[in-house]
């Protein structure tokens, strides 16, 4: 699953981080991604650490990846993306995608984390937030689609790509990996606005030896955030070993 939480903000206008941990929790998904997550980050949620929160409510360990980070008053102030899993996290690293053309804009990252979904089976998660500018796009989908290249364990990226399916850098992600939508008869799953989806911007990749079984745009509770979260059943190949 990959869930823009939207700072837990409510489409109401309410902080309500129990209705996106209730959702979550009806799904039932082995693994959760997460964009806009604040950590004491400022008024808007409370000074509340939602990765802290989350983890703890669903019972599930994770990662976490600031975007932005900085340090008032002795604590650290995060904003960025995270992953909860109920299979062990045995590694992460957060990237900057950073590069000359990115210093004006709001800064990104991706959280890379290695799942050990059973012994001896590892699968590789990246979790990401990209620019709503189309240039700065550009630069973040090539370092994206470098790093996904190089990786030889079974792989997972999924985020908020502000993107529409089908796009010029939606097909540069598609040499790579395969979208999960793109692979059922539906082939369109809206997840924005939440509240009457009219396009997609949320997405879930997958190499190429993982199976797509089935694919939904979650809408129990559409007004938890202003995205709705894009749910995947996969399978992996049998030879995912470490």
């Amino acid at each position: 699953m990959i869930y823009n939480i939207h700072h837990g903000r409510a489409m109401n206008g309410g902080i309500n981080l129990d209705r996106v941990a209730a959702l979550i929790e009806r799904q039932q998904p082995d693994i959760v991604g997460f964009n806009e997550v604040d950590r004491c980050f400022g008024r808007r949620s409370r000074f509340e650490d939602q990765f802290a929160w989350l983890s703890r409510t669903l019972g599930m360990e994770g990662a976490f990846g600031a975007a932005i980070s900085r340090r008032k008053r002795d604590q650290m102030r995060e904003y960025g993306n995270a992953l909860l899993s109920r299979h062990p996290v045995v590694a992460m690293a957060n990237h900057g995608l950073k590069s000359r053309a990115l210093t004006i804009s709001e800064p990104r990252a991706v959280l890379e984390a290695d799942i050990e979904v059973a012994p001896q089976r590892l699968l590789k998660v990246f979790v990401t937030h990209l620019s709503i500018a189309h240039l700065i796009q550009r630069v973040q989908v090539e370092l994206l689609a470098r790093r996904i290249a190089g990786t030889a364990a079974p792989s997972v990226l999924m985020g908020d790509m502000n993107m529409p399916p089908g796009c010029s850098l939606w097909r540069k992600l598609m040499a790579k990996a395969s979208d999960v939508c793109f692979s059922q008869p539906q082939s369109a799953y809206p997840t924005f606005p939440s509240i009457r989806p009219i396009t997609q911007k949320d997405y879930i990749f997958v190499s190429p030896a993982i199976e797509t079984v089935e694919v939904e745009a979650v809408a129990s509770d559409p007004t938890a955030s202003d995205h709705l979260p894009l749910l995947a059943t996969i399978r992996l190949p049998e030879a995912a070993t470490v």
